[in-house]
């Protein structure tokens, strides 16, 4: 996008105190702002349908969990309207092409976090598909998440062994091919994670069997957050305040025979940060939390540290989840204008991967926005929300109501950078995503469902007023 075009919408929002739109969602005028919000969404969504069949695997996943997501928090709160009774429709129609189009590919040739980003989509597929009474389809679907996406990343990308130096086990981010054997960053050990938490989670409700090695492996990767935070020295869990933190992109211990010091499989720089990697960990937290029980349980069995305290383990889940949604707040936030941004680190923006991180802060936000997530934060980010889904609407293209990459102004852009370094200590000299060899339409999928998930957490904001 021309950065011409772009200051020119952005000057329809450089004052978001002015924008009507926003007016009406922070008024008293309770009947008004849900019914403009509705419209937009509406509209939003009728865009994503015209360009979400593209051909990109993971981000085909990723794209289509913010649509299911952004559907449900649409069809709770307007349950019986026409347009949404449409478009729950044509999400079922949707979901019987994107398990046509997941059975395409050869798994040997792609990525270990790819079929996290798939599993998580299928449990949001499934539980979409039995409100519908579609048994079969949610079947298939619940399938696609336990026999085939978990069951990958175990088998392929979960390190067994107990070699590695300075923390053990963890989840690589290879292909099953072993062409390369990837990274333990942060984004494939958290889709490990949070997978293994939410299968947990389902079918303990349906009390289905052979559940125990789903907890086994979200405790084991607790373990492996867990022991990387407590080394502070390596600063994975990197403090920016008394009480507020972000987690890194991958964890690196620089001595000999250490395990954490690839700079590849993506490049890598000091300091780089991902906002998707912070929402997506705080719903883990949050999910071992809720089955802190079962979860004690297994690691006092099995825990190396014959101290384990059941009491201290559940303050910890929800210390990390302070320090995390404090950090998000203070760093992930421009007290300026008020809107979620990603921190200005050249590996995310750049040419390389832009196109890949260019969704990380819908991916934040449609964790971050779930009401039983929202209910542990120690922060309230329904202000952040508003001001975001207000800037994305006001600088899409009004044609076809395509939302576009950068959303916020440049001048803005700007102060964050200087704002973010004196938080962090280091910022990069980026304001905007090098992804023009990206396809169009993958493109315009990936900015539609960062909208989509925006909208998702700003409805889901309503049902408190």
């Amino acid at each position: 996008m021309e950065r011409r075009k772009f200051i020119e919408l952005g000057a329809a929002f450089s004052v978001l105190a002015g924008s009507g739109w926003l007016s009406a969602c922070t008024s008293g005028n309770k009947n008004s702002a849900p019914e403009a919000i509705k419209s937009k969404a509406i509209a939003a969504f009728n865009r994503f349908e015209e360009v979400w069949n593209f051909n990109d695997f993971w981000k085909r996943g990723n794209t289509f969990d913010s649509c299911l997501v952004f559907v449900n928090a649409l069809a709770s709160r307007w349950p019986e309207d026409p347009e949404v009774l449409r478009i729950k429709t044509r999400v079922k129609s949707m979901l019987e092409e994107n398990l046509l189009f997941f059975k395409r590919f050869d798994p040997g040739s792609l990525w270990a976090d790819d079929f996290g980003w798939w599993g998580l989509m299928a449990i949001n597929a499934r539980k979409f598909l039995l409100n519908m009474n579609e048994r079969d389809l949610a079947e298939s679907y619940y399938r696609l998440s336990t026999d085939l996406c978990w069951e990958y990343k175990r088998k392929t990308a979960y390190d067994s062994t107990p070699d590695a130096q300075p923390v053990p086990h963890g989840c690589r981010n290879g292909d099953a091919n072993g062409d390369s054997r990837g990274v333990k960053n942060t984004v494939t050990n958290v889709l490990l994670f949070l997978l293994s938490s939410r299968i947990y989670r389902m079918n303990k409700e349906e009390r289905r069997d052979n559940n125990e090695k789903h907890l086994e492996l979200a405790c084991r990767q607790w373990l492996w957050f867990d022991q990387w935070f407590e080394l502070g020295q390596y600063q994975y869990l990197k403090k920016i305040g008394d009480d507020a933190a972000l987690v890194q992109e991958r964890p690196m211990a620089f001595f000999e025979g250490s395990d954490y010091t690839e700079k590849i499989h993506p490049p890598w720089a000091e300091g780089w940060v991902w906002s998707g990697d912070q929402g997506m960990l705080v719903a883990a937290l949050a999910d071992m939390l809720a089955i802190k029980v079962d979860a004690a349980t297994w690691l006092s069995s099995n825990n190396t540290d014959r101290d384990f305290n059941a009491q201290a383990f559940e303050r910890k889940l929800k210390n990390y989840i302070r320090l995390i949604t404090n950090g998000v707040k203070e760093a992930l936030v421009f007290p300026k204008d008020q809107i979620f941004r990603e921190a200005p680190c050249y590996s995310s923006f750049g040419p390389v991967h832009g196109n890949d991180y260019l969704a990380g802060r819908g991916i934040m936000l449609r964790y971050l926005g779930q009401p039983d997530i929202a209910a542990l934060l120690n922060v309230d980010l329904s202000e952040n929300i508003k001001a975001t889904a207000n800037a994305i609407w006001e600088t899409r293209d009004p044609q076809n109501n395509q939302f576009r990459p950068e959303f916020t102004s440049p001048e803005n852009d700007r102060e964050y950078i200087q704002y973010f370094k004196s938080k962090w200590g280091l910022a990069d000299d980026v304001t905007q995503w090098d992804i023009e060899k990206m396809a169009p339409q993958n493109r315009d999928g990936v900015c539609q469902s960062i909208g989509l998930d925006m909208f998702g957490a700003l409805i889901r904001n309503l049902k408190k007023s």
